[in-house]
């Protein structure tokens, strides 16, 4: 095996290797912490946070996996549109943050419509906030 590692052409495959795998790694962890620094990923993990049964399930810290790049399903975004599935581990449980958001035009602010919360352990899944019925009840508690 060492013989072949004394080849030029070898040394510079490996090489290449490591180097070609170092750069594959460190996009991915820029794509990752680019998709954390959105406004639609940091206010589901907000409203998550401050939801108590995700605490009660999932344990305290609760804190966010990385995101399936290749899958679409799991992971869209266009101008206009998110639709995310956050990996979740918390000191009781893991979970799954699913949301959806949007915005009217590109360069405003996203507004999470829909989260849903799933338990891995009980595969249980609920929807815990809906933007539209947020909207409802602060436009009835204003006309009280």
């Amino acid at each position: 095996m060492s013989a072949i590692i004394k080849h030029p052409f070898a040394k510079a495959a490996v090489v290449g290797g490591v180097f070609t795998l170092g750069a594959a790694i460190w996009m991915e962890d820029q794509i990752q912490r680019n998709f954390k620094k959105q406004d639609y990923y940091k206010a589901s993990m907000l409203l998550l946070h401050n939801y108590e049964p995700a605490s009660q399930y999932l344990g305290n810290p609760i804190y966010s996996g990385k995101l399936t790049l290749s899958d679409t399903e799991k992971l869209h975004v266009d101008g206009l549109k998110a639709k995310l599935e956050i990996p979740l581990k918390g000191s009781k449980d893991k979970g799954v943050l699913y949301v959806l958001a949007s915005r009217e035009n590109q360069g405003e602010r996203w507004n999470i419509d829909q989260l849903h919360l799933k338990v891995c352990s009980t595969k249980q899944k609920w929807k815990f906030y809906d933007r539209h019925m947020s909207i409802e009840n602060s436009q009835d508690q204003a006309t009280k």
